[in-house]
């Protein structure tokens, strides 16, 4: 008897620690990247593109978190900077993904089941062009009604991951790109 009841026991702390760890994970793939890179003659072109298939997961109990980009959705307002985009910067058949592996500094502060706006700041390390940063920046995680929204900036030097700009276009292309990354995550439920 006291067997079963110890087996009995156990299962329950074992469903309860798996329930609690599931819920503790949340997940996207429609989370959105905007890359802009305009340079010094705004009015010439808007170097700007948007990527709305970013994948990201965030497990709440760690911090822990990352992301993947699939580089050819950007989408520009024009085909040929489109294609320039691709081919000849961040040259996305050879490096088809960014990715982002970090973690939220002070996780505990961020209450997941109470709404609400927490500032945090993330420490990880971006793979961009085959090059590996290690990177810090700000962001938010919202909480509304259940739901969580992570966003944050950051600006990153092209040349830093070896992303060359030919001078014949310099003054159209910034060397700092400034990158905005949203994404509204679901709790993800073990599947």
């Amino acid at each position: 008897m006291n067997a079963t009841r110890f087996f009995f026991l156990l299962m329950l702390l074992a469903s309860i620690t798996y329930t609690t760890n599931a819920q503790s994970k949340y997940f996207t793939r429609s989370g959105t990247v905007i890359f802009d890179a305009e340079g010094k003659l705004d009015d010439v072109e808007e170097i700007k593109a948007k990527n709305t298939v970013a994948t990201c997961v965030l497990d709440a109990a760690t911090g822990q978190m990352e992301w993947a980009v699939t580089m050819n959705k950007f989408v520009f307002a024009s085909s040929l900077m489109q294609k320039h985009f691709n081919e000849n910067y961040v040259e996305s058949e050879k490096y088809p993904k960014a990715t982002f592996k970090g973690k939220i500094n002070d996780i505990g502060k961020v209450n997941f089941s109470k709404d609400g706006t927490y500032p945090v700041i993330v420490n990880g390390t971006m793979n961009l062009h085959g090059v590996t940063k290690e990177i810090s920046a700000k962001g938010v995680i919202t909480v509304e009604k259940g739901k969580v929204l992570a966003s944050s900036s950051i600006e990153i030097g092209l040349k830093d991951y070896k992303i060359d700009i030919p001078t014949v276009v310099f003054v159209k292309i910034a060397e700092t790109a400034k990158v905005s990354i949203s994404a509204a995550l679901e709790i993800l439920n073990g599947k």
